[in-house]
């Protein structure tokens, strides 16, 4: 068994129990407005890279199906994975949200956007109408818990050596209960960009891609920010890169 194969069926196996668990949690409600669960298809461009980075968003906007979908299809899993490998090996996309994390690929691995791992800090988005926004974050407990121990597995399992938390600072609160012991914490631009660690990994925690700089703003355009980004991981990892690079946005 190849190492991706063995780090897949570990991951599988750690999904399988963790929804197993947590489905008397959710009631038929729950389960009809829940969205089918984001999992991981790890790919060997990204056991490969030089520097393994995984790009982690809020929640989904609308995902497979719902989470009712998943319980009720012993071949659910399998979707899931083949649903992941078809978003990641898509070669253009309109959201700014993908298209970052596509930049970040290539500035950072000069490869696709496969060669990055994406997850979600919340598992499954909250379909709750049409005009609301499918945040989840307030959910429920439940939810909040079966997500934070999917994504601390996947961290420790794919073992990242950069970690983008691309979500805003609405998301602090989970990200903090995620992972409670952070050390080398640094507001680079307060509301903007903060950098920190969770032991050896090198943080980062951006705006959303999606934020759109307002006029007289005392923000820069998002981009800016992920450029920095992009320069400090350069700087920490000088022997992945031909040139290391200077962070340029001063402290805030």
């Amino acid at each position: 068994m190849s190492e991706k194969e063995l780090l897949q069926a570990k991951l599988n196996d750690f999904y399988r129990t963790t929804l197993a668990g947590a489905k008397p949690l959710f009631d038929d409600k729950h389960l009809r407005e829940l969205s089918a669960p984001l999992l991981i298809s790890i790919s060997e461009a990204y056991l490969r890279a030089p520097v393994r980075v995984m790009f982690v968003g809020k929640e989904t906007n609308g995902w497979w199906g719902k989470l009712s979908a998943y319980y009720a299809d012993e071949d659910a899993l399998a979707s899931l994975m083949q649903r992941y490998q078809q978003q990641m090996g898509k070669s253009k996309w309109t959201g700014r949200f993908f298209q970052m994390l596509s930049r970040t690929a290539r500035e950072l691995n000069g490869a696709p956007a496969e060669a990055i791992a994406w997850t979600n800090l919340m598992r499954t988005d909250w379909e709750q109408g049409k005009g609301y926004s499918r945040n989840s974050k307030e959910f429920s407990a439940a939810l909040t818990k079966m997500s934070q121990d999917m994504l601390r597995f996947e961290v420790e399992l794919l073992e990242p050596d950069v970690i983008i938390f691309a979500c805003g600072t609405s998301y602090d609160s989970v990200i903090k209960e995620a992972f409670p012991h952070r050390t080398n914490s640094e507001p680079v631009v307060k509301r903007a960009l903060w950098q920190f660690n969770v032991g050896k990994i090198l943080c980062f925690r951006c705006q959303h891609p999606q934020v759109i700089r307002k006029k007289n703003s005392a923000f820069k355009p998002v981009n800016t920010y992920y450029a920095e980004i992009f320069a400090r991981v350069k700087a920490n990892f000088p022997d992945a890169y031909d040139v290391p690079m200077a962070g340029n946005i001063s402290n805030a």
